[in-house]
């Protein structure tokens, strides 16, 4: 799925969310949550966890966006 591969490239976010996520996405449950939810609904639920984290609104999980994006990295391993 090259298409998940340069979005993630184009994504400009900040350093530490993206090094936690990618030590996250090590881990067995960033694989199980990449198999049980499509592509699409982790890339529509990081743009809402991003606009959140932007807008500095108080219902911004870092553990949750660490989350997501751990398994859309998974998700993107698992194609190459």
């Amino acid at each position: 799925m090259t298409n998940l591969t340069d979005h993630l490239t184009n994504m400009r976010r900040p350093g530490l969310l993206v090094r936690a996520a990618t030590m996250a996405c090590e881990t067995g449950d960033a694989h199980r949550r990449a198999k049980r939810r499509p592509v699409s609904k982790l890339l529509a639920e990081e743009e809402t966890l991003n606009a959140a984290r932007l807008g500095g609104g108080m219902g911004y999980s870092p553990t949750r966006h660490v989350q997501v994006m751990s398994a859309l990295l998974a998700a993107a391993r698992a194609v190459h």
